[in-house]
Order: structure tokens, then C-alpha cells, then sequence
């Protein structure tokens, strides 16, 4: 019987200082959890690190309460494409002020292919972080188009054996060393070089070791259902998760048809196919001016598009495409829809568009003289 009164006791004093005592409290704000069901305004109750109890607290013997009447409570966001530049502004700003004060506690770097630089490891890269220490929890994919430039350099075509197998080797000693899986930038270089089969031989190795597949879709325009399809081909294939990342329909020609590209992924996951989309809330893009150029143009880098240019019928082609890509494309048949963010070798434009600096050479605003002007900034090393 003595026991019995002694282990009530301490179940009642377990309660009680479950019910009454925490570090932290708050109070009264609206609890939205995560997982879809409706929000309600309830209490937090907070020791240590860590969350014990989400409900009616009686909060009068808590070290702090923070009173959160109005205001949304909620688990931190994950930012899952974040260029977090690894050798300059990530490593300068680590302590990532500007995701956390808008609740982001998790971000995704080496989105599009990027990956980290490969030439120091992914092992080093991420010890190196870890000694400056970061404000968020961070992780990275390794990128399809720095291994394959790594084996390939800017190569127009379709790997050896022995190379793709050096590009396979790469992409499984960087889930080994920490990577939590692959981007691809199938619409930049090298990766628009690519075929699917290579993809999808490459994401095979991630899917094995448990990673997943973000893309920057081969393109985003006139051909993103054929895009979308090939995604979900290499979700199905490789048996590996895929987000197709920054979803959106680029270029005149194709507003509207997202309701076909989203009931592509509707279908899809309803075969229970592991495809998804992430989405910024913003009808413009932010990437280098070259994306106006054919790819075809810049294979093999600086120096022979510097000779394609030189010769007359091949520049004439490569304006004929630049200036389809700005009529249907990005630019949307409007010189004054491609501005410039960041230009080293002209500051003065930065903010300026192409309008502004065709005027600002005295030519007329035409499609045909700003394609003239795209191959000029790609001459200057880009913008």
C-alpha cells in the first residue's frame, strides 16, 4: 500500500511539473503544425530545446511567457532552392539573417545544377562551413552540370563509357561525403548537352544511397510539357524523388498552360510516380543573359563563341535565335521585360534594360538590334 501512495505521488508530481514548469511558454498564438490540418490557438510549452507539450498550459511557475494573441506560430520553412553561393556570399553571410527573420530554419543549397565546387570535395566544403558556423540548418546537393564539366568539360555530346561511369564515381562519393542529392540545370551548360539516359543512369547512383533529384527543367517555354515528361521519366526510371524546381511557364506563346503541366504531375503521383514542384511567388526570372543564346552557340566555351560570332552566316543564325527566344521566351516580344541586375563590365546598367541601352547607343529599340546586343554582353563575359 506504502508503494503504491509513494509512486501516485510521483506520477503527481511528474504531472505537475509537466503542467506548470518550462522554460519557455507561449501563449495563446495561432498553431499552424505543418500538416495541413486546420490551425487553432493553443499554448506552447518549451524545456531545454525542445517542445513537450501544444496546448492548455498553466503557465504561472514558467521561467518566460511570450504572449502571441494574433500572431501565427508555426514550425520553421524550408527553402528548398537556395543559392547559397559557396565561396563568396554564403560563407560572408552564414549567419543567414534574411532567412531566419522570415522563418526559414532549413535551406537547400546548390540548386540548377551548380552543386558545390567538386575540385575541393563535399567532405571539405562542409567542414569548412561547420568552422564558421551558420544561423539555419543547411544542406546541399551536388550539381549535374559541375560533374559533368568536370569530365567533359563544355562538350556538345553524349558521354564514353568511362566517362559517364567518372561522372557516376562523382555523384555517389558526394552523397558518401554529405550530399542530400542532385540538382540538374538541364536548360544551362553543360547539362542541356545531355541526353535523359545519362540523367537518369547518373540519378541512379543518388537513389540508391537515398537522395533526391531537384530540376531546372530542360526548358520552361515553348517545350516544358515535353520537359515535364521527361522529369517524371527520370523520377520513374531511376525510382528516385524529383522536384521540379521554380515551377513556371515562361514565354507568350504558353501562359495558361501550367493547368496542363501541373495535371502531368497530378497524373504522375497518382501512379505513385515521386514527383512535386516548388514555386516562387514572383512572374519574372533571374539568370545570366546567355540563356537568350542557343546553347548550341557556346558549346566548348568563351573562345568559340568568339569565333562563331566572327564568321557572318553563323552570327546571322545565332541572332535568328536569339531573337525567337525574345519574342517567345524570356523577354516576351519587349525589350523593357530584360533588365539587368548585375553587370561587372558596365555597372551603369545594373537596373537598366535592354531597351534603355539600345537607346543609350542611339539604335532603335527593335528585337533584332537587342539580340545584337545580347551576343555584345556575352562577348564582355556576360550579365
Amino acid at each position: 500500500m506504502f508503494k503504491f501512495f509513494y509512486y501516485l505521488l510521483i506520477a503527481f508530481f511528474l504531472v505537475s511539473c509537466e503542467s506548470d514548469s518550462y522554460d519557455l511558454v507561449i501563449q495563446n498564438g495561432i498553431i499552424y503544425d505543418g500538416s495541413g490540418s486546420e490551425s487553432e490557438s493553443v499554448d506552447i510549452g518549451i524545456i531545454g530545446n525542445q517542445i513537450v507539450k501544444v496546448g492548455k498550459i498553466n503557465s504561472k511557475n514558467s521561467l518566460k511567457i511570450i504572449d502571441a494573441s494574433g500572431l501565427v506560430v508555426s514550425p520553421g520553412f524550408i527553402d528548398t532552392h537556395a543559392h547559397l553561393d559557396p565561396m563568396s556570399n554564403f560563407i560572408k553571410l552564414s549567419h543567414g539573417e534574411s532567412h531566419v527573420r522570415q522563418g526559414v530554419t532549413t535551406s537547400f543549397g546548390g540548386p540548377d545544377g551548380r552543386g558545390v565546387p567538386l575540385k575541393y570535395g563535399f567532405k571539405e566544403f562542409l567542414d569548412s562551413i561547420e568552422k564558421v558556423g551558420v544561423g539555419m540548418n543547411v544542406g546541399f546537393l551536388t550539381g549535374h552540370n559541375k560533374i559533368r564539366r568536370v569530365v567533359m568539360n563544355l562538350d556538345n555530346r553524349e558521354p564514353t563509357e568511362e566517362e559517364l561511369e567518372r561522372m557516376k564515381n562523382l555523384a555517389s562519393k558526394a552523397m558518401d561525403e554529405g550530399a542530400f542529392g542532385i540538382s540538374t540545370g538541364l536548360k544551362y551548360l553543360p547539362g542541356n548537352f545531355s541526353k535523359v539516359d545519362e540523367v537518369i543512369e547518373i540519378s541512379k547512383e543518388i537513389s540508391k544511397k537515398g537522395g533526391v533529384y531537384t530540376s531546372h527543367l530542360r526548358d520552361e517555354g515553348l517545350k516544358i510539357i515535353e520537359a515535364v515528361n521527361e522529369a517524371i521519366k527520370i523520377s520513374k526510371d531511376a525510382d528516385i524523388s524529383v522536384v521540379l524546381t521554380h515551377h513556371k511557364v515562361i514565354g507568350k506563346p504558353m501562359w495558361g498552360k501550367s493547368s496542363i503541366t501541373l495535371s502531368l504531375i497530378d497524373s504522375a503521383r497518382q501512379k505513385g510516380i515521386k514527383v512535386m514542384a516548388d514555386q516562387y511567388p514572383y512572374n519574372a526570372s533571374h539568370t545570366g543573359i546567355n540563356v537568350l543564346i542557343p546553347t548550341w552557340a557556346r558549346a566548348g566555351g568563351s573562345q568559340e563563341f568568339k569565333d562563331r560570332v566572327s564568321d557572318k552566316s553563323t552570327r546571322e543564325k545565332i541572332e535568328k535565335e536569339i531573337v525567337f527566344n525574345i519574342l517567345n521566351d524570356r523577354g516576351g516580344n519587349d525589350l523593357n521585360r530584360v533588365q539587368f541586375s548585375r553587370v561587372s563590365w558596365k555597372p551603369e546598367l545594373e537596373g537598366k534594360t535592354l531597351k534603355d541601352w539600345a537607346i543609350m547607343k542611339g539604335l532603335k529599340p527593335s528585337v533584332e538590334n537587342g539580340a545584337k546586343l545580347v551576343i555584345e554582353a556575352e562577348l564582355n563575359c556576360g550579365a
